[in-house]
């Protein structure tokens, strides 16, 4: 083929290709204002610091509490489901409390350690997180953590999809009677997770340092 024939070629296949394209980009408009039209369109979120979205979803902010798992900064009905995330600012999470033995059968859970230090197991391996660290506890494998000795830790925890999460450490905080072990399973159950054990204790969380 010479090069005039070579030019021409190319020119039929531009020309080809263009309505092909510009069908394409005219359907994803429209598939863009139908969900605009159908109220779907999405808007940023912002929360100031010091300020938590509120547990009934609403738009109003509310100051965060004093407290474990209490400033919520992304709730499901925000990410249409995909995603729930917590930012605890130092000193919400006390020294040597942390999570139980659980596993989810429906989410990922990421924490990534801002101050402090914290020992998570995950499926039965055991690791010392530092600031700036960051680990991907996958769905269905029984994972816990804790603060790690006097460390006031702060920390950001994402769950995906989200599932369940935003009631549920209120729900399970409520039902930590260590003599109602059933109470607290059931609660744990109802928010699409497994109760398997007890949290690192302070002998376990050492060990680790």
């Amino acid at each position: 083929m010479n090069r005039r024939d070579l030019l021409a070629a190319g020119a039929g296949l531009t020309l080809t290709c263009f309505p092909f394209r510009l069908a394409s980009s005219l359907q994803a408009s429209d598939e863009r204002k139908h969900a605009s039209d159908q109220g779907t369109a999405r808007h940023p979120v912002l929360v100031r610091s010091g300020f938590t979205r509120k547990p009934n979803g609403a738009d109003e902010r509310a100051p965060s509490p004093s407290g474990m798992f209490d400033t919520e900064v992304v709730r499901s009905s925000d990410s249409e489901g995909r995603l729930a995330i917590f930012v605890f600012p130092p000193g919400d999470h006390h020294p040597y409390r942390g999570a139980p033995l659980h596993v989810h059968h429906e989410q990922d859970e990421w924490i990534y350690v801002m101050t402090g230090e914290f020992v998570a197991e995950v499926g039965g391996e055991r690791m010392r997180l530092k600031p700036g660290d960051s680990l991907l506890m996958p769905m269905k494998v029984p994972h816990r953590w804790s603060v790690a000795q006097d460390s006031h830790c702060g920390a950001i925890h994402l769950y995906t999809p989200a599932g369940l999460m935003e009631t549920e450490w209120a729900s399970v905080a409520q039902s930590e009677d260590p003599k109602n072990q059933e109470a607290r399973k059931a609660e744990f159950e109802k928010h699409g997770l497994t109760l398997l054990g007890e949290a690192l204790n302070k002998e376990e969380i050492d060990r680790t340092l």
